[in-house]
């Protein structure tokens, strides 16, 4: 872990009130920031509720003692923290560990949400690996009509199975690389697809904690 994701993840943890129930997001920064957040709830005895957006986020929180909670039994999300692969001002490109649909129903559904990212992920331009989540018998419609938009389309395999990789929700997953231009139009027309569950774009987020090698700032 590197001294800029722990930054980022201490950033965060200002964020959090007693009493408050947190969106856990997923990957290496949000992983940092649990295992925080987990020793605050141990040290101060501060009283929270936790809903994860990932099996991985939520193993790492009830292994470190974080009272945690499924998102059809607590919608009323104070505040959601969230790493990104891609940030800049006013767009994010996330799914690279395949939790983008559910993250972006709890980072969405929160009051507040704060991004959490080390400085090699704030960019100026949105470009990189666009992920979608589809339904598996939907999957070839979807990558045929995402060809028409990028011709390095494909089909997410794993590294260590074979065949696709399925998400915590058992859907495939399907990946392409560009230069996102409108992000609130990109992320409106792949949701349109007939088959796609959610894409990778996130335009709706409060602030950017962004982690440096002496600490943090806001982007």
């Amino acid at each position: 872990m590197t001294e800029e994701k722990i930054n980022a993840a201490k950033g965060a943890l200002e964020f959090v009130k007693d009493g408050m129930c947190i969106g856990l997001g997923s990957g290496s920064t949000a992983h940092e920031f649990i295992k925080l957040l987990g020793k605050r709830v141990k040290e101060e005895k501060i009283s929270i509720c936790a809903v994860p957006t990932s099996l991985d986020s939520k193993i790492t929180a009830v292994n470190e003692g974080i009272y945690v909670v499924e998102p059809d039994v607590m919608t009323d999300i104070d505040l959601a923290i969230d790493g990104a692969d891609v940030a800049t001002k006013t767009a994010l490109l996330k799914g690279g560990g395949g939790a983008h649909a559910r993250e972006k129903v709890v980072d969405y559904a929160a009051k507040e949400f704060v991004v959490i990212v080390d400085e090699g992920k704030v960019k100026e331009k949105l470009e990189g690996v666009v992920a979608l989540e589809v339904l598996p018998f939907a999957y070839k419609f979807v990558l045929n009509e995402v060809l028409k938009i990028s011709e390095n389309a494909r089909l997410r395999t794993g590294g260590k199975k074979l065949g696709p990789v399925i998400s915590d929700n058992g859907n495939f997953l399907i990946d392409f690389e560009m230069e996102v231009k409108d992000p609130k139009k990109m992320e409106t027309e792949l949701r349109a697809i007939p088959g796609v569950v959610e894409n990778g774009i996130f335009t709706k987020f409060d602030k950017v904690v962004v982690g440096t090698k002496d600490g943090h700032k806001i982007l």
